[in-house]
């Protein structure tokens, strides 16, 4: 084990870290069987006219079993059949940082194509070779690209679906920054999914599905030196592209797109599957991000199983970039967290969040990658969530109350001031990585959504065309509690609305007190007062009820749609959905004692509804008033109080 390097640097710390890998320490035969194993599986997958593989072996210089006159002869008895193997020494410097030893044995080569590999590789099909080079020429042919600017992956039977094994071609070395594989930031972790991603913004990779090939140590397990990832996604891979922009003096035409989907819910694999099966008719990278969010073993055993086999059928086929990747954790956080694993794993420019209760339209994908094409200044697109026709009294009582509103306002407004998170398109978070979700809002949602989108356009100058509507990009969400009374739901979204209030007090705006701001006061202050008072604000409270509730149901009156006899108490429960809002907004401040937001309310539209904002304040101040002269007539006249007293 070598002692740990003492330079510092902005990674020093990873560097140093990187150095200890006590696992490095195997007995010799162990060593010389991996690579005799690896030598053996490489000769036997070589044709004939592929002979002139170069093998470049990387050895510690003081590595005591690999680093001595002996012990090369004996590895070129091992590759004796090959042109001819290259030996370069590594200095202690770069001890257990594989990036850059990649880098280092890379500049040796000579040959065309370049594989990076580790002794501990076992190659499964003959022609392997063969395939990577006709991979190369369907990207050149397909991009109208130079032959060469491309990454081919084989296929890793140990982490299925990851590129851990890149190809690229001698072209890449001559076009990158200093001739180098990797940019120098890279240590150990993250180089072979950058080269992937850079050229996946051309179309320009692919997996070599029928190159087949399996990673004995490490992959997604453990490995034989301690991971120090980086960051690449954001600047490290913009000024590549930039870079690659510049050489191939072509702007990047792929599309790549990640679904994340945050699942609680228990047998729902139904639906899952008819997400990860989603297809675009258009060549585009998608990987669908399953977080489970829910401890149960069986199920995240179910839900991997799922992931695996869709994968199976995938490669099979020979379709190499739609995926499905499996995140857990063990336990649950709730949606927000949930949505953030997905999105900090995503390297997409595009993160598509889906429910994992709706039912996608199959042509979403082409309908969000159009919208991509023609609004390329957009960071938010906004779907649309289409709700079930209504079938029972419930059903029907909200959709009269239009506390769905927001779920289709993409066919009602070309830029939406903001969408629910059940089917949203939002920039990547490579592009702003310090914009989350929040983990202030409740576990079961309500509210994230529209902090999310405010973060977003507050980055952006709150510019209205930061959010576009795609009203052809539709899902169809199911009905709550499976059309059952489902207060509790509205309950969750009333408690993060609130939150909003506070955390975003700009976008609010001024009204007189609702019914519920109204009566707690004076029930407060009735509670001080002698029975007769009390008695009295009590009839009150119930005549400002009453008065409310009517005022409200008036709006949701609808006699063609209801009948007569049914449309008055529709529009009852109606008022109650909204007054169940107000009422846990209320509750939500005093709990959390933030007062200042009392009697203040949320711009749902942003500003882009102004004459609805003046409409509510009005409103407001006509009940105010009418709430003041309950109080008066349930008081009675002044000197009633006098008596009373007395």
């Amino acid at each position: 084990i070598s002692k740990a390097h003492t330079s510092v640097n902005r990674h020093g710390e990873l560097e140093r870290r990187a150095e200890y890998a006590e696992v490095n320490c195997e007995a010799p035969n162990v060593c010389w069987e991996r690579l005799k194993s690896f030598s053996l599986t490489v000769r036997n997958t070589t044709i004939s006219r592929h002979r002139k593989t170069e093998i470049i072996v990387g050895i510690d210089e003081d590595d005591p079993i690999f680093n001595t006159k002996e012990a090369k002869h004996r590895i070129d008895c091992l590759f004796d059949e090959f042109e001819r193997v290259i030996y370069v020494s590594i200095p202690k410097r770069i001890y257990g940082k594989v990036c850059r030893i990649w880098n280092r044995l890379a500049r040796n080569s000579s040959n065309d194509f370049i594989v990076l590999m580790g002794d501990d590789i076992l190659l499964h099909d003959k022609h392997w070779q063969e395939i990577v080079e006709r991979s190369f020429c369907n990207i050149s042919f397909r991009t109208s690209l130079p032959f060469g600017a491309g990454c081919v992956a084989l296929n890793d039977l140990s982490f299925k679906c990851f590129p851990t094994f890149p190809v690229v071609h001698r072209w890449h070395l001559n076009n990158s920054e200093s001739g180098d594989l990797l940019p120098k930031q890279f240590i150990n972790q993250g180089g072979d999914p950058y080269l992937f991603e850079l050229y996946s913004r051309w179309n320009a990779s692919e997996f070599a599905v029928f190159a087949r090939m399996e990673n004995l140590v490490g992959g997604d397990d453990s490995a034989r030196y301690l991971k120090c990832p980086i960051n690449w996604p954001g600047q490290i891979l913009s000024e590549a592209m930039k870079r690659l922009h510049s050489n191939l003096n072509a702007p990047p035409m792929g599309i790549c797109i990640d679904v994340v989907v945050p699942s609680y819910r228990l047998n729902n694999i139904y639906l899952l599957e008819k997400i990860v099966h989603l297809r675009s008719s258009v060549h585009v990278y998608v990987r669908f991000w399953l977080v489970v969010d829910n401890p149960d073993p069986d199920n995240i055993k179910e839900v991997k199983a799922m992931g695996e086999r869709v994968n199976g059928e995938q490669f099979s086929k020979g379709e190499g970039n739609y995926f499905v990747r499996v995140v857990h954790y063990g336990e649950n956080r709730g949606a927000s967290y949930a949505r953030n694993t997905g999105f900090n794993y995503s390297c997409a420019d595009w993160v598509l969040f889906l429910d994992d209760d709706v039912v996608p339209d199959e042509h979403i994908l082409d309908a969000y990658i159009g919208a991509i094409k023609r609004c390329p200044e957009a960071k938010v697109m906004v779907g649309l969530t289409v709700m079930p026709p209504s079938f029972n009294f419930w059903t029907r009582c909200l959709e009269a109350s239009n506390v769905m509103y927001f779920y289709g306002v993409a066919k009602h407004r070309t830029h939406p001031p903001w969408g629910v998170t059940a089917n949203l398109l939002v920039r990547g978070s490579r592009y702003h990585h310090t914009i989350q979700f929040k983990d202030i809002y409740p576990k079961t949602g309500g509210g994230e959504d529209i902090d999310l989108i405010f973060q977003i356009k507050e980055r952006h100058n709150w510019s209205r065309r930061t959010v576009v509507a795609v009203p052809g990009a539709k899902v169809l969400h199911p009905w709550w509690n499976n059309g059952n009374i489902c207060y509790k739901q509205i309950i969750g979204w009333a408690w993060g609305d609130s939150i909003c209030l506070t955390e975003w007090g700009s976008r609010t705006f001024f009204t007189f007190p609702n019914w519920i701001e109204f009566i707690v006061p004076a029930i407060i202050y009735c509670s001080f007062s002698n029975q007769h008072t009390f008695w009295r604000t009590i009839k009150a409270v119930i005549l400002i009820i009453c008065v409310d509730h009517c005022w409200k149901s008036w709006y949701f009156f609808n006699r063609k749609r209801d009948g007569l006899i049914k449309s008055p108490f529709v529009a009852l429960i109606a008022s109650s959905v909204i007054s169940c809002q107000e009422a846990t907004r209320l509750l939500a401040l005093m709990q959390r004692l933030t007062l200042s937001s009392y009697c203040r309310r949320m711009d749902w539209f942003d500003g882009q509804a102004q004459l609805q904002v003046t409409d509510i304040q009005i409103q407001s101040l006509i009940l105010f008033l009418i709430f003041c002269f309950l109080v008066f007539i349930a008081r009675g006249p002044p000197c009633l109080d006098q008596s009373a007293q007395d």
